[in-house]
C-alpha cells in the first residue's frame, strides 16, 4: 500500500513538472512574440535602422545604360514631395542619385501628414516649413521650399512672407483637401483672409501648389482663378479629376496659368490612378501631348522616418512613375503593392500588367523639367 501511494505520488510529481514546464515554453513564446512586436514597430516607427534600410532598389541595376543617358538629359526635377526633416535627407539625396532626379520641391507640411493620425490635427507646419527652408539653403542645387499656412489663421499673410524672406519659394495650400476642409478647416477656399493672400501672391510672383478637390469645390477653384487670372496655381494630381479628362481640359483651356502635376499619393491612390491611366492610355497620351506645358512630374510619396519607406521603396515608386511615362507596358514592383491598404490590396490583381503612355522626348522634357524651371527657377 505505501509503495503504491508512493508511486502515485512520484507520477503526480512528475505530471506537475511537466505541466510547469509546458507553462514555462508557453510564456517563454508569449515573450518572444510581444518583445518582436514591440521591435517591429519601433523599427517601423524609424528606430533600429539596419543595412537594408540604405539598399537601393534591384531596379536601379537593370536600367540599360540609353535610358540613363536619356534620362540624364532632361535634368528631372521632382516638383512634389514632402520631407519631414535633416534627417531624412542623407537618404533622399541617394534616392535623387539612384533615380537622375536633378532637382526636388519641397512643401510645407503639418504633422497629420507624416503620421496620419486626427489627433495632431494641422500643427507643427511652421516647423517644416523652418526646416524645408534651411534644408533649400544648405543644398541650393538641390532642394526648393515652399511653405504653408493655416486658413484660419490671424497672422496667416505676415507669416508667408516671413517664410517668403527666409527663402521659400511658393506656397502650398491644404485648405481644398477634402480631409483638411472637413476635419481642420471649415472655410471656403475663396473667404476674405484667403483672398488676401491670393492677391499678395499674384503680386509678388509667388506660385501656390494648392491641393484642390475639383468634385467638390470646383466654384470656389474658378472663383479664384477668375479673381487672379496672373496668379500661378498649380493643382495637383490631375487637380483630382483623372477620371473625367473633359473637365480636366476645360479648367487648362480656361485658365492659363493653371498647372497640374501627375503625382497621386498614397499607394492605394497611386495604383486606382494608375489603372485608370491605363484602361485610357490613348486618351491619356493624347492629353499629356496637347498639355505638356501645364504638366509636372511629381511623386508625393511623404518621407519620415516610417522604416518600411526605405531607399528601396522610394526608388521603387520613383521608377514607376517614369515607367507609366515612358513605357508601352509596364508591371508595378511588390514594394508598392504592400505599402496599399489590406482592402485595396484584396481587390487588386498584383500581376496586372499596366499600359504607360510611351511618351515623346520633348513632351518628356517639359514634364520632367521645363514647366518646373520656369514656375520656380526664378
Amino acid at each position: 500500500m505505501a509503495k503504491r501511494q508512493v508511486n502515485i505520488k512520484t507520477k503526480t510529481t512528475t505530471k506537475v513538472r511537466k505541466i510547469k514546464k509546458s507553462d514555462l515554453w508557453f510564456y517563454i513564446i508569449i515573450i518572444i512574440l510581444l518583445v518582436t512586436m514591440f521591435l517591429w514597430y519601433i523599427r517601423q516607427m524609424g528606430y533600429l535602422p539596419l543595412w537594408i534600410d540604405k539598399q537601393p532598389s534591384a531596379l536601379i541595376a537593370e536600367i540599360d545604360p540609353a535610358t540613363k543617358e536619356r534620362r540624364a538629359a532632361f535634368k528631372i526635377i521632382n516638383a512634389h514631395e514632402h520631407v519631414q526633416s535633416f534627417s531624412n535627407i542623407p537618404l533622399l539625396l541617394k534616392v535623387m542619385e539612384d533615380c537622375q532626379i536633378d532637382k526636388m520641391i519641397l512643401l510645407g507640411t503639418s504633422k497629420y501628414t507624416f503620421y496620419l493620425n486626427p489627433k495632431y490635427g494641422f500643427s507643427e507646419y511652421d516647423k517644416n516649413n523652418e526646416e524645408i527652408i534651411n534644408i533649400s539653403k544648405k543644398y541650393p542645387d538641390k532642394f526648393i521650399a515652399l511653405c504653408t499656412i493655416d486658413p484660419r489663421d490671424e497672422d496667416k499673410l505676415e507669416k508667408l512672407k516671413k517664410f517668403i524672406v527666409a527663402g521659400a519659394k511658393g506656397l502650398k495650400l491644404y485648405n481644398g483637401h477634402g480631409y483638411f476642409y472637413d476635419n481642420f478647416f471649415h472655410l471656403p477656399l475663396d473667404n476674405p483672409g484667403m483672398m488676401e493672400v491670393y492677391q499678395y501672391c499674384e503680386e509678388q510672383g509667388i506660385p501656390i501648389l494648392y491641393h484642390i478637390n475639383s468634385g467638390r469645390f470646383l466654384d470656389q477653384m474658378e472663383i479664384i482663378l477668375q479673381a487672379f487670372p496672373d496668379l500661378v496655381v498649380i493643382a495637383p494630381h490631375f487637380i483630382l479629376t483623372s477620371s473625367n479628362l473633359t473637365i480636366l481640359s476645360r479648367l487648362l483651356d480656361t485658365y492659363p496659368n493653371l498647372y497640374t502635376d501627375i503625382s497621386f499619393g498614397h499607394p492605394d491612390f497611386q495604383v486606382a490612378g494608375f489603372k485608370r491611366i491605363s484602361y485610357h492610355a490613348v486618351a491619356f497620351r493624347e492629353f499629356m501631348q496637347k498639355y505638356r506645358d501645364r504638366i509636372n512630374f511629381g511623386t508625393d510619396i511623404v518621407i519620415t522616418a516610417y522604416r518600411a519607406k526605405s531607399r528601396n521603396y522610394i526608388d521603387d515608386v520613383t521608377l514607376s512613375y517614369f515607367d507609366i511615362l515612358e513605357k508601352k507596358e509596364f508591371a508595378l514592383p511588390d514594394s508598392i503593392y504592400k505599402m496599399m491598404s489590406k482592402k485595396a490590396r484584396e481587390q487588386t490583381d498584383l500581376n496586372t500588367v499596366y499600359k504607360g503612355l510611351h511618351l515623346d522626348d520633348e513632351t518628356l522634357r517639359m514634364i520632367y523639367h521645363d514647366n518646373a524651371e520656369r514656375i520656380f527657377g526664378n
